[in-house]
């Protein structure tokens, strides 16, 4: 079985029998293929504990340092963000094996693997919504300093692993130990407490974000409806200035016809005058003719249809 047919949707998650079904396949994930960082962490150890066999170079004076490496082979130990493990060479081999089955299976359901920033070594699981920052040690006790030139205070490896799972949302840590049971077979309970956190941090981070698009979207809408307001405005003042322009052509037009009737019942009267002499008569027309030109009805009818045609 490959690692691909263990994925679990994270989608999933709100059925907890599916998920408890899919944590229990974990426990077939073998430590023949050790997960990355532990390939790292495991590389950075042993090159540390190799170094302190030689210790003693750095009190030598720093010319020799040089020359005394190359004689043992000492490498320097390199600054990497490794995993948060701390235990003891005898109980590496089973630190391993649990941490590999964890991050593996939290690399299956859909999180991420951090480990810290340069000299500051953490591991952080990545969900969304929600981390977790988990340490595995080995606890220590007060050693026996009968006999021996040691410090009173000196501690000892105890033999019990012991992890933290801290939750950065929260603030609260969740603790496990091997006093009892071994972590290997407390993998599905820590699953299962994961999912529990991480359940009602995902609906409260979900519902905050709908209320803040929900917030967002009545903005976008005020927003939209003041400039719709602003244009309406801009449109009710420019229909009210074409409006009074209007009015004030519309009495322009009403003077004007009303020049026009004044000046028809002018000439009608003039044309009413008797008049024997052809001479004067027809001085009379041309003048009649000649007003008729300036004023008439049928110079007003072409300024309406001039008029008309803007609105067409």
């Amino acid at each position: 079985m490959t690692n691909n047919t263990w994925k679990y949707s994270l989608d999933n998650i709100d059925n907890e029998k599916g998920f408890t079904q899919w944590v229990r396949l974990l426990k077939s994930i073998k430590s023949t293929n050790l997960h990355a960082l532990i390939l790292e962490y495991d590389q950075v150890e042993k090159k540390r504990e190799q170094n302190e066999k030689y210790s003693y170079i750095e009190e030598l004076p720093f010319n020799l340092q040089f020359e005394e490496k190359q004689i043992v082979n000492y490498e320097d130990n390199q600054v990497k963000t490794i995993l948060d493990i701390h235990v003891s060479p005898l109980k590496r081999k089973l630190a391993y094996t649990f941490v590999n089955r964890l991050l593996i299976g939290f690399e299956l359901l859909g999180g991420q693997i951090y480990t810290g920033h340069e000299g500051d070594y953490y591991t952080e699981l990545r969900l969304p919504y929600v981390s977790w920052k988990v340490t595995l040690l080995e606890t220590k006790v007060r050693g026996d300093t009968v006999g021996a030139m040691q410090p009173v205070y000196r501690k000892k490896y105890s033999g019990t692993l012991q992890l933290e799972l801290f939750n950065l949302e929260n603030k609260k840590k969740l603790i496990y130990t091997d006093k009892l049971e071994s972590l290997l077979n407390q993998l599905e309970l820590i699953f299962l407490d994961l999912r529990k956190e991480y359940l009602p941090i995902r609906d409260k981070k979900r519902e905050e974000r709908r209320k803040s698009e929900a917030e967002q979207e009545l903005i976008r809408v005020r927003h939209a409806t003041e400039k719709l307001a602003e244009e309406q405005e801009k449109l009710k003042a420019q229909i009210d200035k074409n409006r009074n322009i209007l009015k004030e052509e519309i009495f322009d037009h009403i003077e004007y016809l009303e020049k026009i009737k004044k000046v028809e019942r002018y000439l009608h009267t003039l044309q009413s005058i008797p008049c024997d002499d052809e001479e004067s008569k027809k001085i009379l027309q041309d003048y009649v003719e000649k007003v008729q030109s300036l004023y008439n009805l049928n110079k007003f009818t072409n300024i309406i249809e001039l008029w008309n045609s803007k609105f067409d």
